[in-house]
């Protein structure tokens, strides 16, 4: 086959596909403005300071409501760890959050519809509470470094919580007048966000294409399909590891496996094991939560993510 027809099956591909998802791109870029523009996050966050099944809740519910990639999640679990939040709260947060993005969700349901993405959301957060509540116990028997908050007040043991750092956990343009905010601040915010996850976006969405370009759907079905419960999610856990992408960039790509005869287990093992085992955050985890922590989250995150893929397959 000439180069020439391969150059116009990937690109034929890649318009396709853009077509496909530009609306849903644009929505879930213009709702998660609206979030961070409105909403603040240092409100959502701020019930983050114990070990208990409560504020676990806390932060895997969180991970709905705070519209962050997977990247951008990294810096919020790091403040929150060293502002006085227990260690499992924040790994907690940092594994549900991707997960919570409306543009992750809005990306994914292009794919795989509304219904199985309301389940992948549900088992994520599951998921992530979990992992917390394991690492909670760990904490607590310190097999794994423990947070050591910030003496605040004589005699105070944790940080309050009201001490968060304003300038990273608050809007920036609370004061503002509502005009101002909606003409000036959502289009600035809007270009920011998508600078942060766009190029990621752009990987997945180039990786996809060529998938829908030159892989038949019958090896995809053979080897990743629902026929055999198991081996397609143990077979996707590598596949995911080596991929360093934001969850954005995971979306596009789990969904068109999906759509090439994928099953859901896959794409949540592309997704959830994707961002556990990026590098970027398991060095952040290393270096701002310690060596034992970062074992301690991807030994946990990642079986348990491929028990619930298992079962997803089973059920679905």
């Amino acid at each position: 086959m000439p180069f020439e027809t391969y150059f116009a099956l990937y690109f034929s591909a890649l318009s396709e596909l853009f077509k496909e998802l530009w609306l849903y791109f644009l929505l879930g870029l213009l709702i998660s403005t609206l979030i961070q523009e409105f909403i603040s996050t240092k409100k959502l966050l701020q019930y983050f300071g114990g070990n208990d099944i409560t504020s676990l809740l806390r932060a895997t519910i969180s991970g709905l409501f705070v519209s962050v990639c997977s990247c951008g999640a990294i810096p919020i679990a790091a403040t929150l760890r060293e502002r006085g939040a227990s260690t499992a709260s924040a790994l907690t947060f940092l594994l549900a959050a991707p997960w919570g993005g409306l543009l992750h969700v809005f990306l994914i349901s292009g794919f795989i519809g509304i219904k199985n993405t309301i389940v992948l959301l549900i088992i994520s957060l599951l998921t992530a509470f979990i992992v917390g509540l394991i690492l909670a116990k760990f904490e607590n028997k310190k097999i794994i470094e423990t947070g050591i908050p910030k003496k605040h007040r004589k005699g105070e043991k944790r940080l309050c919580v009201e001490c968060v750092d304003v300038e990273q956990m608050r809007l920036k343009h609370e004061n503002e007048q509502l005009s101002k905010r909606i003409i000036y601040c959502i289009p600035k915010n809007i270009w920011q966000i998508f600078k942060d996850v766009g190029k990621y976006i752009l990987i997945g969405l180039l990786i996809a294409a060529a998938l829908k370009a030159f892989v038949p759907s019958d090896l995809v079905t053979k080897y990743l399909g629902n026929e055999n419960r198991f081996l397609p999610v143990l077979i996707a856990v590598p596949i995911s590891a080596v991929l360093e992408l934001a969850s954005e960039g995971l979306a596009l790509l789990g969904g068109q496996l999906y759509l090439l005869g994928a099953s859901l287990g896959v794409v949540f093992v592309i997704m959830m094991v994707g961002v556990a085992t990026d590098i970027t955050e398991l060095s952040m985890i290393y270096g701002k939560f310690g060596k034992r922590c970062a074992i301690a989250y991807i030994l946990t995150a990642t079986p348990i993510a491929v028990l619930f893929a298992w079962m997803i397959n089973l059920l679905f």
